[in-house]
């Protein structure tokens, strides 16, 4: 597995060489969305601005304009002759765009700009903001670049674990979430719309951060940068990454939830504790929980989209995709299975989810009708979501009796011309986790903005 990049790259290139004719007709070549309000995160947050919707709309952003620059890019070195273009010469020039998009994604999403890194760091920032702590990005061009979230103090961190541990949970693994959810909104946005470029290497990128993230936390690695880290960081506990280790971090925390924060090991050379975790640090059946985690991980590689299949027909009315998710949670995880479908013009998702702690085991569905026409112009058209669950009475990983609960998400569109639109999104919550929602608590959200679509 320590190569599965290049694995999975060049079985999907394999694959491309039987699939070479394109499966989707040009249509879109970029679909942008900015919300321009987003409340109550914009006004409750202690530094207001990007929420975690407008975090991941940023990034969502950027990897569009970099696919855009790809495809421009791949047919001036491989020029296509329209209509007259030999299969071979398709191929070479797929493949060079799919390698250039792998490159893009692999070390573009590193840079400190609004790509995957920066939407991780982004996703701890907003757990944390809705929880009174006003941290920074340490993946941002005005800040610095080192992947930190830093700016939280050890008595923040003990008191959230003290009075709030399920957020502090949260916080922990919500950066992965930008992982996943990146290819949760990019796969099923551009299955509904056609595209003239697709997402395929950010797929397969999304899967393996969160693979090797976990393959890290398991290993010895983690422990010889316990030891190693410190003597490069700052004194100051404040300018330290609040997490350490996301994972091993998690665990810790969550199998040991009433051990104080400041039990954790002193920081050598400095003040406060060690953020630190290595795998050493956990119990063995904390470790055993860790290994399972990074196993459950390889079910976000199950997803066609990677190789190229990016719609599946079955008759000229139906088609379908499907991918499959492991989700950290602040409970234990989430596993799914989304399944987009088109059936004539009506794009729909069903969604299955299996909400998992310590030993027990809780169902969710998800059901949804996109992007539908509420008038004949077609300038009007919205979605509508439905999302119900049970899930751990109070969010533990050690609870025994689950609660229900759901989300509502509501979503209204106008045409302003040909490549502009507008939008006003309201989503309502009962208490409990939602992937891209910061609030534990029951929470209403409202977001506006516009929407740039370049066919």
């Amino acid at each position: 597995m320590k190569h599965i990049i290049l694995r999975v790259a060049t079985a999907a290139l394999v694959l491309l060489s039987f699939t070479s004719t394109a499966q989707d007709t040009a249509a879109y070549k970029l679909r942008l969305s900015l919300s321009v309000l987003d409340l109550p995160q914009n006004m409750g947050l202690p530094y207001t601005y990007p929420s975690m919707q407008q975090s991941l709309e940023w990034s969502n952003n950027f990897y569009d304009l970099g696919y855009r620059g790809i495809d421009l890019l791949g047919d001036k070195l491989i020029r296509l002759d329209e209509g007259r273009a030999a299969p071979g010469r398709v191929l070479l020039n797929k493949t060079t765009k799919y390698l250039l998009s792998l490159g893009f994604v692999k070390y573009g999403s590193e840079l400190p700009i609004p790509l995957g890194i920066w939407a991780h760091e982004e996703f701890h920032r907003a757990v944390l903001g809705v929880n009174g702590i006003n941290a920074k990005n340490g993946n941002w061009l005005f800040s610095r670049w080192d992947g930190t979230v830093y700016g939280v103090s050890d008595e923040q961190l003990s008191g959230l674990k003290a009075h709030e541990p399920s957020a502090l949970l949260y916080s922990y693994v919500a950066g992965v979430h930008a992982q996943n959810l990146s290819t949760q909104t990019n796969m099923l946005q551009d299955f509904y719309h056609e595209r003239t470029s697709y997402k395929n290497a950010l797929y397969l990128y999304n899967a393996y951060y969160t693979w090797h993230y976990l393959k890290f936390s398991i290993s010895h690695a983690s422990n010889t940068v316990k030891v190693d880290a410190p003597p490069h960081e700052n004194p100051d506990p404040g300018q330290r990454d609040f997490a350490g280790a996301d994972f091993t971090a998690w665990a810790f925390d969550m199998f040991n939830p009433n051990q104080p924060y400041t039990a954790r090991d002193p920081f050598p050379g400095g003040e406060g504790v060690n953020r630190r975790v290595g795998f050493d640090d956990l119990s063995p059946e904390a470790q055993d929980f860790l290994k399972d985690q990074q196993k459950l991980s390889l079910l976000n590689f199950i997803n066609p989209a990677i190789f190229f299949i990016n719609r599946i027909h079955l008759g000229r009315n139906f088609s379908f995709n499907f991918m499959g998710q492991y989700i950290p949670t602040n409970f234990g995880n989430d596993i799914g299975l989304q399944l987009p479908m088109r059936w004539k013009s009506n794009n729909l998702l069903l969604g299955l989810h299996t909400y998992n702690n310590r030993t027990e085991t809780f169902p969710g569905l998800d059901v949804a009708l996109i992007d539908k026409a509420l008038d004949r112009s077609g300038r009007l058209y919205g979605s509508v979501a439905l999302h119900i669950w049970m899930q751990p009475e109070e969010q533990s990983f050690f609870d025994e009796k689950g609660k229900a609960g759901g989300a509502t998400d509501l979503k209204v569109a106008l045409n302003l011309s040909r490549h502009f639109s507008s939008f006003l999104s309201v989503t309502g919550k009962t208490a409990g986790w939602q992937l891209g929602n910061p609030y534990l608590d029951e929470n209403i959200s409202l977001r506006a903005g516009v929407n740039l679509n370049l066919r």
